[in-house]
């Protein structure tokens, strides 16, 4: 077994002492990323929903953890040991970015750039604000996240409200996307250079951004469950 476990047995007891560690650090110590990993565990360990998402919301307000206030949204967006409600989930993303989290950039500024709707009433969550959206994006992009990259550069593709079209700015944000395993970036890169549309005209710049996203699908297809593979 992992870990060298030889019984069921052995790995409860070291999941159940690992729980105590977890809680000591949080409860007696105040230990912020000692709290998350309370939270984690609850959720992914003793399936205790309600527990976790209360731990994650109070390490992120009381500790400033970015990554938990990313944690609460996620819980409050799917109604994962509480009710839905997506302007919390909104609302504690955008306090994860502000806390450098860059996974909370990127879900701010898609549900600024993109219609969501409160599942009860149809309502709309948060108004569409396509400058600040891009905005939230780009900080993600500069962190590190290349979906957020792609996100942006979607939006300077098309240009929107308040966000010109901006084809040269998009290529670039389609680059770093593509760079960093995004293949939908590749392919935009790979249409634009081949029409010249936006970007100088350039057939082997074109071809490698084809190239790449060839190379980023097959080792998708390579990391897909076997099952998953067949007619692809």
């Amino acid at each position: 077994m992992a870990f060298g476990f030889r019984t069921e047995e052995e790995v409860q007891e070291y999941l159940e002492k690992l729980g105590i560690e977890y809680k000591f650090s949080c409860f007696k110590e105040n230990n912020s990323e000692g709290c998350h990993l309370l939270g984690d565990y609850l959720e992914a360990v003793k399936k205790d929903f309600e527990s976790a998402v209360k731990v994650f919301k109070s390490n992120c307000d009381d500790n400033k953890h970015g990554k938990s206030c990313f944690k609460y949204g996620n819980f409050t967006y799917l109604g994962k040991g509480c009710e839905i409600d997506k302007r919390t989930s909104f609302d504690y993303y955008k306090k994860a970015c502000d806390l450098n989290y860059t996974a909370g950039c990127l879900h701010t500024g898609v549900m600024l750039t993109a219609k969501d709707k409160n599942p009860k009433d149809g309502s709309t969550v948060v108004e569409l604000d396509y400058p600040a959206g891009v905005k939230y994006l780009e900080k993600a992009c500069s962190g590190g996240n290349p979906t957020a990259c792609y996100f942006a550069s979607s939006v300077y593709i098309t240009g929107a409200e308040g966000v010109p079209t901006d084809k040269l700015k998009a290529a670039k944000l389609s680059e770093t996307a593509c760079n960093g395993g995004n293949i939908y970036a590749c392919m935009n890169l790979n249409r634009m250079y081949k029409r010249g549309d936006g970007v100088e005209q350039d057939e082997t710049k074109a071809n490698m951004f084809k190239e790449k996203a060839r190379e980023i699908r097959d080792d998708m297809r390579k990391k897909a469950p076997i099952g998953l593979q067949q007619g692809s």
